[in-house]
């Protein structure tokens, strides 16, 4: 179990993965369409106590008596002022729900505890691709749902204007009222939604808010789901329970590529509670009426399997392949002093704290599945796909997510529940167990990376080549430093273990290998390694969060002995962040003091969101320098729970401080930025520490060079 409690892990956007887009791409054309025209979104409630304030005008009596005002298919304004903002993108932990209502909110002019937060049905007729991963989530949306907060709040002071027979653009708002130019007059939004439910659009985009006028914008709130989930209201995938549901797991392959010869069911049928045993395409499922009766019958099931290619495949064997994989180096300049080095990093397991899960009923010609989804427009499309149905008959419900990081970005868990749920005629709760997403994940890829690099004379660098050779999903590395015949490349090496995408993606490998052999470099230079890394950055950006940390942590102060600090920063979707650890070595054991973190991701929506995204990526950087590892021996996975996929503990963490920079007028990414500069600062203070190198991941003392 995580127990450090601001422990985020998103993608912000749920982070960790493919480019998923939630994109409006609103033009005045396509605004019209999503509006679909006042009359036609018009939605009448019963609030017969409730009744319209005076207005100041002859028109107010005639107003209609509790009219929801919703001109949009993302916002309503009740009668009694609260406002409802749909949301779009599921929320993975990482509060996206709070910072895309507060766009709403912020151009609205509505108070904050006026806002309440609903999920929109997955629909892309309606509202495009819906989905998080690659920390595209509020870079996406940023502009888009400010407009929607604009144009409904031009729609109030037009209603305002017409009963008080003034021009509009003599009225201003501020929290939910629209107030006369002289200050006497005020009416509460909600006392407008009648009179604004039979105003035409707007014929022009509203104008959006300065910087500078913003109330909530960088100013930070509260979770909108805080309050359910620490008294257990908010409703995750497990939490589903829909009548006359069964539920089901899965006897999964123990090694990959491995297939099933046959099975003997018989003792499992005989498990009370036991009602069917179904082979889907991903294993055996166990039906149960309950949890423990699906456990049970799971257990006493006997499979032959046929282990397939992979049977002796080990990490030792993946290792050996991606060493094999190394090209020779280029020569460095003449007359330069060479440096070499490499690094290893195992394979990741997501590991999110809720398992994987999915509630499904599958019907005569239709679908509905409840889940959590980092990409629900995708998968009810694979949905469709698989029972050939029209995807308008799929309706997949978003429920929160205990965590996402990329693993929920596919499916496999939604498929294997539709398909249960196909074969035995009533609506089934399939769930991962623990060591089902342990051993059965799409992991982050083991590397090896290879460096020669080089310094003349003065110190400078002259040379710099990094091969990074993937067990997995591939890619290319790039360096943000000024170095002079540079040079990189990515392999990969086919090897049979599912990878996919996880939190930062390819820069978990290659921005923490280039940050440990650009301080090698600084070391062979006889030079500060900030000061080294300072003179070779063009960014000026990435140049003040690396100034900043080293100022926050007292970079230039000397240490205790045995003591050591480890810098490093990283530039990527859209934001920039620093990071300088603080540790001592005890023995064989590395005790952390501080980590100072630094981000620029220009507008800080939340600000409390932010912090806390760096504090939960910082845990995850912690955790994969130090203890976690996922290894493979006999085909399969060795790791199936934290006790031996060792995560941060309370006790383990050192003290964590955020800075937050301001160094845009538009936001960048969040989920992803404050976790790859984490591994090598601890990296990096180990050697400040030891004045040996790390050259594998997780850190083990014992193995230093």
């Amino acid at each position: 179990m995580r127990h450090l409690p601001t422990h985020s892990r998103s993608n912000q956007g749920g982070g960790g993965g493919g480019k998923v887009s939630n994109r409006l791409d609103i033009s005045r054309r396509s605004f019209i369409q999503i509006v679909g025209g006042v009359g036609a979104s018009l939605a009448l409630a019963s609030f017969s106590s409730l009744a319209c304030a005076d207005l100041g005008g002859a028109k107010a009596a005639k107003l209609k008596k509790g009219v929801v005002f919703a001109p949009n298919a993302f916002v309503k304004v009740d009668p009694d002022g609260l406002v409802t903002v749909s949301i779009i993108a599921p929320d993975a932990g990482q509060g996206s729900r709070t910072s895309l209502a507060m766009l709403v909110a912020e151009e609205l002019d509505v108070d904050w505890h006026n806002i309440r937060v609903t999920q929109a049905p997955t629909d892309s007729a309606v509202y495009g691709n819906q989905g998080i991963g690659g920390s595209h989530t509020i870079v996406s949306l940023y502009q888009e749902l400010r407009e929607i907060g604009a144009a409904t709040r031009a729609m109030l002071i037009a209603a305002a204007a017409k009963t008080w027979e003034v021009d509009p653009t003599t009225l201003k708002t501020a929290k939910g009222h629209v107030i006369s130019a002289d200050g006497k007059k005020s009416v509460a939004y909600g006392d407008l939604t009648a009179m604004a439910a039979t105003m035409p659009l707007p014929t022009v985009k509203a104008e959006l808010k300065k910087s500078e006028a913003f109330n909530l914008i960088g100013k930070g709130a509260t979770r909108v789901d805080n309050p359910d989930v620490v008294t257990g209201r908010a409703k995750y995938g497990l939490d589903v329970k829909v009548p006359g549901m069964v539920y089901a797991v899965v006897a999964r392959t123990p090694a990959f590529g491995a297939s099933i010869k046959s099975f003997d069911d018989s003792a499992t049928k005989k498990v009370p509670g036991v009602l069917e045993v179904v082979q889907i395409p991903s294993g055996v499922a166990v039906v149960g009426t309950n949890t423990w009766a699906a456990l049970s019958g799971r257990q006493a099931l006997k499979i032959d399997w046929e282990m397939g290619s992979n049977a002796d495949l080990n990490s030792a064997k993946i290792t050996e392949a991606m060493k094999a994989a190394v090209e020779p180096h280029p020569d460095m300049p003449a007359g330069s002093k060479s440096v070499e080095a490499s690094l290893q990093f195992p394979y990741l397991a997501h590991a999110t704290m809720e398992p994987l899960n999915a509630v499904a009923d599958v019907q005569e010609g239709r679908c509905t599945i409840w889940t959590g989804s980092q990409q629900p427009t995708g998968h009810q499309k694979d949905v469709a796909g698989l029972l050939k149905i029209p995807v308008e008959q799929v309706t997949l419900n978003v429920m929160l997510l205990g965590g996402g990081f990329g693993r929920r970005l596919y499916d496999e868990y939604i498929i294997d529940a539709v398909n249960v749920s196909k074969a035995i005629k009533k609506p089934v709760k399939l769930m991962w167990t623990r060591e089902d997403d342990m051993k059965h994940d799409n992991y982050r890829p083991a590397c090896f990376c290879s460096f020669r690099g080089a310094v003349d004379g003065s110190g400078n660098p002259v040379g710099w080549s990094h091969q990074a050779i993937q067990a997995g999903m591939g890619g290319r590395p790039s360096i943000n430093y000024d170095i002079a015949n540079a040079s990189n490349k990515g392999h990969t090496v086919r090897i049979g273990v599912p990878t996919g995408p996880w939190r930062s993606v390819e820069n978990t490998l290659f921005n923490v290998a280039n940050e440990c052999f650009i301080d090698e470099l600084a070391h062979a230079s006889g030079k500060d390694p900030f000061e080294f890394r300072r003179a070779l950055l063009k960014d000026d950006r990435l140049r003040k969060v690396l100034e900043v940390a080293a100022e926050k942590s007292d970079w230039s102060k000397p240490l205790p002995a045995g003591h050591g600090r480890g810098i490093a920063c990283f530039h990527g979707y859209g934001s920039y962040a620093a990071h300088v650890i603080e540790l001592s070595i005890e023995g064989n054991k590395i005790r952390l003091h501080k980590a100072t973190c630094v981000v620029d991701c220009g507008i800080a929506v939340n600000p409390k969101g932010v912090e806390a995204q760096m504090q939960g990526a910082c845990t995850d950087g912690l955790s994969t320098a130090l203890r976690a590892e996922i290894t493979i021996d006999k085909g399969g996975v060795v790791q199936d729970s934290w006790t031996d996929y060792r995560w941060m503990t309370l006790d383990a963490m050192p003290k964590v401080e955020v800075t937050i920079l301001q160094g845009g007028d538009s936001p960048g990414g969040m989920g992803e930025v404050g976790y790859p500069s984490v591994a090598p600062a601890v990296a990096n203070a180990v050697f400040a520490a030891t004045g040996k190198r790390v050259r594998k991941f997780p850190i083990k003392v014992e193995e230093l060079v």
